[in-house]
């Protein structure tokens, strides 16, 4: 028998999705971890937080927060030398990290330390790299959360790190440049792209493969084509530039043409246009696929600190020093920041961000199975209910594509009983 299929309307086209687009997408930042931003340990102190919710937890300086499939936030938080997770449910757990600065080699993730981890990269099926600073070392840890393997040896790391899906590319920062790693170099550090950069902060690749950097010490966004040679300097799409970054914070101006003191964090949204955090500007703007830049989130450089869900684009300053800017596959936006240590999420609110394959779905006298034509270049979530007006969801299968067609099929089922799927597929990029 035939069983209806679900499927998700189209976005609107990238071309279409300008900054009015974008403000319907999302309409307010939320507090997700840290103590409220009241009090910071700034050390590698850890206050017995383990398994409870992650907005009791005293963080210590959290350089970057990331999402994988599943909804769960990694969090680096670099002065207790640890890598956190904010389960669904909200609880905080440790997945790296001893909470004591240092080096005692590859093993057991939560029995191994780290030593300033500023960047935890994650991938969306769970597996994460470690930028740890201290030990200069780049780090996996697979899905399994058991063992830490050190996959990059090298001099010297900043803050940026960016990883292929298909874990065959490194991007990383070091003070001053931006390099790429593959895995012919075996341990040894990656080669050298662009050169020139001040105080490098955070990057991620855009669509068609260009690198997007960061740079504090220059207050600017740079982008990096993928080919580049050192000889070739980066391109400045965004900040005022100066030492300072000091400049108008005029929304809809060029990019080229406002202050963003200290920029720091940068993630694409599919829409094409890309985020800035500001760590002294303490803001997060919006780039657009025209080169305008659009106020979103605004801050100070102080202790700012709202617990309440606060409206985006926001009418008054609502954080504080934000260190990081990440878009989550589901679209929504995660900010880490302050030295008090606390991440906000702001949620996606808008339609789905990509266009669904028509589902096909047969039910047997034993089994259901689900067809459609997938895009191996693309990661893809399966879910299905009995009760959608209910909105309770399963996830039967989640993952990247494995061919032109995809499918699944599913446990026993009453086949006089209605269910219903629906696929939500993502794209390589962002993040």
């Amino acid at each position: 028998m035939l069983l209806p299929w679900l499927a998700v309307l189209p976005a609107a086209r990238a071309t279409d999705l300008d900054w009015m687009v974008i403000r319907q997408q999302y309409r307010e930042i939320e507090w997700i971890a840290g103590r409220s931003g009241e009090s910071a340990s700034n050390g590698n102190e850890w206050n017995f937080a383990e398994g409870r919710p992650a907005v009791e937890a005293e963080l210590s300086e959290p350089h970057s927060a990331m999402a994988d499939l599943s909804g769960a936030v990694y969090v680096a938080d670099k002065n207790a030398h640890a890598i956190r997770k904010i389960r669904p449910d909200g609880v905080l757990v440790t997945v790296a990290g001893t909470n004591a600065a240092g080096f005692d080699g590859d093993g057991p993730a939560t029995q191994r330390r780290l030593d300033g981890p500023q960047h935890a990269y994650v991938l969306p099926d769970g597996t994460f790299y470690i930028l740890d600073t201290g030990n200069r070392r780049i780090r996996r840890v697979g899905t399994d959360g058991q063992m830490v393997t050190t996959i990059v040896e090298t001099a010297d790391l900043s803050r940026g790190l960016w990883v292929s899906r298909d874990e065959s590319v490194i991007y990383y920062a070091t003070g001053t440049a931006l390099k790429k790693w593959t895995p012919d170099l075996g341990m040894r550090p990656g080669v050298v792209l662009a050169t020139g950069l001040a105080d490098a902060g955070n990057l991620d690749v855009a669509a068609n493969g260009d690198i997007y950097i960061s740079d504090r010490g220059a207050s600017r966004v740079y982008r990096v084509p993928p080919t580049n040679t050192p000889g070739i300097p980066p391109v400045p799409v965004a900040g005022l530039g100066g030492t300072a970054g000091d400049g108008p914070k005029a929304s809809g101006k060029p990019a080229l043409s406002v202050g963003l003191r200290e920029a720091r964090g940068v993630a694409f949204h599919p829409a094409g246009g890309f985020f800035v955090a500001t760590h002294r500007g303490g803001d997060v703007w919006y780039v657009d696929t025209r080169g305008l830049a659009w106020m979103f989130v605004e801050g100070d450089a102080g202790a700012t600190f709202f617990p309440d869900p606060q409206p985006v684009p926001t009418t008054r300053q609502v954080m504080a020093e934000p260190r990081s800017v990440s878009v989550a596959l589901n679209g929504d936006i995660l900010i880490c920041g302050n030295d008090a240590g606390y991440v906000r999420r702001i949620r996606y609110t808008g339609s789905r961000m990509e266009p669904t394959a028509e589902l096909i779905v047969t039910a047997g006298p034993e089994i259901p199975v689900v067809r459609w034509r997938a895009d191996p270049q693309r990661w893809f979530r399966l879910e299905s209910s009995d009760n959608p007006a209910g909105g309770v969801w399963t996830t039967e299968q989640s993952g990247p594509a494995t061919g032109a067609w995809q499918e699944w099929a599913g446990p026993g089922v009453d086949p006089a009983a209605a269910r219903f799927y629906r696929l939500t597929e993502f794209r390589r990029w962002p993040n």
